[in-house]
């Protein structure tokens, strides 16, 4: 064993600079691919409401994987979400009613299931879920400025419950928390840049 660690050691210090720069890099995927994402979603904003869909999205999944009490399925969930609203935006359906409707079921099962009375970072999804989702709806009937400025403290917020779960590695991958942070962060950011200069 000690061989071993001597020699992965050993070819650790001969790699190259760019080496070590292009490892650094590739263990920091989450946040590349969130950062991606966030690009992809601010060029599809006309304002900032739109990114309302994300914040809540998020929320959900962080219950759901909540729900289930094991974090590795957070990617899968996070993969049919997407999927499913990509599927219901090309039929041109509105995707609210199910994503409510999901919530409220999905946070129906944890209650019923004792979610409250588990570690109080599985716990706490329930109320994110009303605080977000609510914040979500809500900014889709205000004005473009006043929405805008709620998605954006619902996301920068959000972030924020990101970098806890992330620091504790619960609830869901720590990746997908990468993932979301870095996602989450930068576009509360552009939300409040697209609503102040619009």
């Amino acid at each position: 064993m000690v061989e071993i660690s001597s020699v992965q050691g050993e070819a650790q210090g001969r790699r190259s600079p760019v080496g070590r720069v292009l490892m650094a890099v590739a263990r920091r995927w989450p946040t590349w691919l969130g950062l991606a994402f966030m690009g992809f979603t601010v060029l599809d904003l006309k304002d900032g409401r739109d990114a309302a869909l994300v914040v809540f999205l998020a929320a959900l999944i962080y219950l759901a994987t909540a729900v289930t009490g094991r974090p590795g399925v957070v990617w899968p969930m996070f993969g049919a979400s997407v999927v499913a609203v990509l599927v219901l935006r090309l039929l041109d359906l509105d995707p609210w009613p199910g994503l409510v409707g999901g919530a409220v079921c999905v946070a129906a099962v944890g209650l019923g299931g004792g979610l409250l009375h588990t570690p109080w970072l599985g716990a706490v999804q329930v109320p994110a879920m009303l605080v977000f989702g609510a914040a979500s709806v809500a900014a889709l009937s205000l004005s473009p400025a006043l929405g805008g400025c709620l998605v954006a403290a619902a996301l920068i917020g959000h972030a924020t419950l990101d970098v806890i779960v992330w620091r504790r590695n619960k609830v869901v991958a720590r990746s997908l928390a990468e993932f979301c942070a870095a996602l989450d962060l930068p576009l509360g950011v552009a939300v409040l840049v697209l609503t102040f200069t619009a």
